[in-house]
């Protein structure tokens, strides 16, 4: 009996495992059927059974799986199986790494997520390999010449700026960005006695996407992924455990947000659902207290490790921006519009780059960044790239969907502020002329999204506020139900795998949710109509959108709330700007030569000079 051993409380999930084992073999098995009758054999009909690409990326025994059932289905992957895929045999030798006659899982998996290079290898240069084979990624040639991406004080007006960078597609290093911060000044024994409370979502140091072999110490460490700073700093030395955190707001107050990078309108956004051009529409995410002129953060976020650290090649949806505060790091970029046609994405079908707003969630490159096989890898060579060496105390702006790779370089401790905002966000002359570009606002005085209090619920990908109150909109007219009631807002909060589904104390937990959201109402006993919906801040929208999340809390977050800023710490954040407005001289308007183009490849026009800070 298959499940003779098992307790009775674990036969229904491995049952339930077993089930989607056979269900996705019979679907390799009809896929591999009709990719033969129409005569694929080889790559073609690998790429013709691929059930993943355009969706995910496979689990790391997936594509094991898939040669095995292609093959004899006798549980082993071997010549025989390659044979009858149609596949050269010479690829199978190269890909068996420990010339064992068989292939594993690991070898299957990465053999898989290369194999658009390696269809076209050349195994005639095993014997006389490619400049930079088995080297860092990058080494196989020179970098572009980084003249006109590095920049000192004083730092490109915004207008200058949107233009060379977000309107050119071409990254940026702000050198000293940071210096003269609070930030600066931050050691491991600093970190440890004014901010050692905070909590911290912790992951591997060097990524592993697509296996859990990172994750071994992490295991050990923190199995819920989370630790607070002086947990983390006394067991991270020698341990492959890294903090990619939100920032706490009483940290973010020391970081400086460069003036260069406001004046992201707040007034209008692009619409990614019109076609590009894209046209422009009223701001979604207006500002509480009307500055226009502050740039919307989406995501703030911190990094604390020493020893190595090593991202994937990858790219993210959004605009970002990394300040380093100690340690060393080298970026490598690559332009996705100009080199989507040679990249095998490890999901696929993620990157438009026709129209790149509606890009469907971030991808990858399988490589390993440290030992690039570029016999493998062979179109990588051909790739021009940006390198930049980013020290303490500078920014790097990263442009939206942009392929880039970062490796620290020295093994002390590192430590790093990053945050992004949307693609969407479009450069406004207008708004910009009341902008207080004399001074560096901190990072804590920009509304981020979600901002995060230290505790509680670190909120990192979860639904967006706008979204779980336009639901709310939305099942109030399902029911015709003229005001907010407890009963409609329980329905919202407690759908799918939520948090506050978990919650034991949850009735009253979301009564206080609907007590807080009916203060803005006109009449608080009655509750919020559906057109006074939006009279509520979304930094409170924030708190029922992380723990009504359908999806369900990240395991660092199990059990916890989320805690978001209120009136208080809003107040000190609107006092500090109004500080700085209050020195500002609104500056005269001049015509701006940003286009707000989000569609590459296109070769940038030559500044014609630009206005510093």
């Amino acid at each position: 009996d298959l499940f003779g051993c098992l307790r009775p409380s674990v036969l229904p999930m491995r049952l339930v495992l077993l089930l989607v084992l056979v269900a996705f073999s019979q679907n390799i098995a009809r896929r591999a059927k009709k990719a033969r009758q129409k005569g694929l054999k080889g790559y073609d009909l690998i790429d013709a059974v691929d059930p993943w690409y355009g969706n995910d990326t496979p689990e790391k025994k997936d594509p094991w799986v898939m040669l095995d059932k292609i093959g004899d289905s006798n549980k082993r992957v071997d010549e025989k199986d390659w044979r009858k895929a149609g596949l050269p045999l010479p690829h199978f030798q190269y890909f068996d790494g420990n010339k064992d006659g068989l292939m594993d899982e690991d070898e299957a998996y990465s053999w898989f997520l290369q194999r658009a290079g390696a269809r076209h290898m050349d195994l005639g240069e095993v014997d006389d390999p490619p400049q930079g084979h088995l080297d860092k990624l990058g080494n196989w040639g020179r970098a572009l010449p980084t003249e006109g991406l590095v920049y000192q004080r004083p730092f490109p007006h915004p207008r200058d700026f949107w233009a060379e960078h977000m309107d050119g597609y071409k990254p940026a290093l702000l050198k000293g960005a940071q210096n003269g911060s609070r930030c600066m000044e931050w050691t491991k024994e600093d970190l440890m006695s004014r901010f050692g409370w905070v909590e911290a979502k912790v992951e591997p140091k060097i990524e592993s996407r697509g296996n859990a072999s990172g994750y071994v110490d992490l295991k050990r460490l923190a199995p819920n992924h989370r630790l607070n700073v002086s947990e983390y700093l006394r067991v991270e030395q020698g341990n492959n455990i890294y903090v990619v955190s939100t920032i706490p707001q009483e940290m973010a107050w020391e970081v400086a947000h460069p003036a260069s990078l406001l004046c992201g309108s707040r007034a209008k956004i692009l619409d990614k659902n019109s076609r590009p051009p894209y046209k422009s529409i009223k701001h979604m995410y207006p500002h509480e207290a009307g500055y226009n002129w502050m740039t919307h953060i989406f995501e703030a976020n911190l990094w604390i490790a020493s020893g190595k650290t090593r991202s994937s090649l990858h790219y993210d949806k959004e605009w970002n921006v990394n300040c380093l505060l100690s340690g060393r790091k080298r970026w490598i970029f690559l332009d996705p519009f100009k080199y989507n046609d040679q990249i095998q994405w490890s999901k696929g079908g993620a990157f438009d780059p026709k129209d790149p707003l509606k890009n469907a969630g971030t991808d990858w490159v399988f490589l390993d960044p440290d030992r690039v096989d570029l016999i493998v890898q062979n179109r990588l060579r051909q790739m021009d790239y940006y390198e930049l060496i980013q020290e303490p105390g500078d920014c790097i702006f990263i442009p939206y969907a942009m392929l880039h790779q970062v490796e620290k370089v020295d093994e002390g401790l590192q430590l790093a502020a990053s945050w992004m905002f949307l693609p969407e966000t479009m450069y406004d002359e207008e708004v910009c002329r009341d902008a207080p570009l004399h001074e560096d606002l901190p990072l804590a005085a920009m509304d981020t999204l979600f901002m995060y209090a230290g505790k509680g619920v670190i909120p990192q990908g979860y639904d967006d506020p706008l979204n779980f109150m336009s639901n709310v909109r939305a099942m109030m007219r399902k029911r015709k139900s003229k005001y907010l009631t407890v009963k409609l807002l329980t329905a919202a909060l407690v759908q799918g795998n939520s948090a506050m589904k978990r919650f034991k104390d949850k009735h009253k937990r979301i009564r206080q949710i609907h007590k807080d959201l009916s203060a803005y109402a006109a009449d608080p006993g009655l509750g919020l109509t559906a057109q006074e919906l939006q009279r509520v801040p979304l930094r409170l929208w924030a708190k029922p959108a992380a723990e009504g999340d359908s999806e369900g809390p990240l395991d660092c977050d199990i059990g916890q709330e989320y805690f978001p800023c209120d009136d208080a710490e809003f107040s000190k954040m609107t006092a500090f700007v109004d500080r700085v407005v209050a020195n500002h001289t609104r500056s005269p308007g001049v015509k701006s030569r940003v286009t707000n183009r989000r569609v590459w490849p296109s070769k940038s026009k030559k500044s014609k000079g630009r206005t510093e800070l």
